[in-house]
């Protein structure tokens, strides 16, 4: 017998930005207007050592430094460009923020609301260029950190980030 397998497509993992981050409530704006590539890069930590009794040398993954870098056209009024517009000149506290991130594809009815799963980071937010001649920002995530692990409902497009206990 055959599983049936169903695609998974890009617009399936939402991210979000928190584009008030200096606030108790954190305001969440779906990242991807005018976005054409929205790849996570896990950068992957590795330590290697060659012990004097081997040939080769043995590898271990010690840690991830995630980092999503963003290509957004500038679209004035749409709040994750005027967030990050508001960080070029930023530097240090200033462009700390958060992500949230969301598995749509993996959601689950329970009584009667979809749940998703999604992971909660801090984040660094820095600009790296700024309107060249297609008016593009561009700006990298960097997640600072071990995410929260959670789930989300979404009201009224806004999504609730609860955490796992």
């Amino acid at each position: 017998m055959q599983e049936e397998y169903e695609k998974i497509t890009r617009d399936q993992h939402a991210i979000y930005l928190d584009v008030t981050p200096k606030e108790k409530t954190e305001t969440w704006k779906l990242l991807g207007f005018g976005v054409t590539n929205g790849k996570i890069n896990y950068n992957p930590q590795m330590a290697t050592e060659k012990w004097i009794i081997n040939k080769n040398s043995t590898s271990s993954h010690e840690s991830n430094q995630k980092q999503m870098d963003v290509n957004q056209k500038c679209y004035k009024n749409e709040p994750c460009f005027e967030y990050m517009n508001g960080l070029r000149d930023k530097t240090g506290k200033d462009d700390q923020g958060h992500a949230l991130e969301i598995d749509l594809w993996n959601g689950k009815e329970v009584d009667g609301v979809m749940k998703y799963p999604a992971k909660r980071s801090n984040c660094v937010t820095p600009v790296t260029s700024y309107m060249d001649d297609t008016a593009v920002i561009e700006y990298s995530i960097y997640f600072n950190g071990d995410p929260v692990e959670g789930t989300v409902t979404i009201v009224d497009t806004v999504p609730v980030f609860t955490p796992n206990t």
